[in-house]
């Protein structure tokens, strides 16, 4: 996305509803997963599991994930 630099932030799956989990962090903020999301492989996501968010200052989008073990 031009003009924004994105950065990593880790949370944890707080619920997830159809096709989207929800990633809450530290600070409050929660992101969304979807099946799509770059490097994520979303069957695996329940609730609690750790993941990395590559995201950028737009609040909820997130550009790629992964699942921390």
């Amino acid at each position: 996305m031009p003009g924004e630099i994105p950065f990593f932030v880790t949370g944890k799956v707080a619920i997830i509803h159809f096709d989207v989990a929800y990633v809450k962090i530290s600070t409050g903020n929660v992101y969304h997963v979807y099946p799509w999301t770059a490097g994520i492989e979303f069957d695996k996501l329940v609730i609690g599991t750790q993941v990395e968010c590559e995201v950028t200052s737009m609040l909820t989008r997130v550009l790629s994930a992964k699942i921390i073990e």
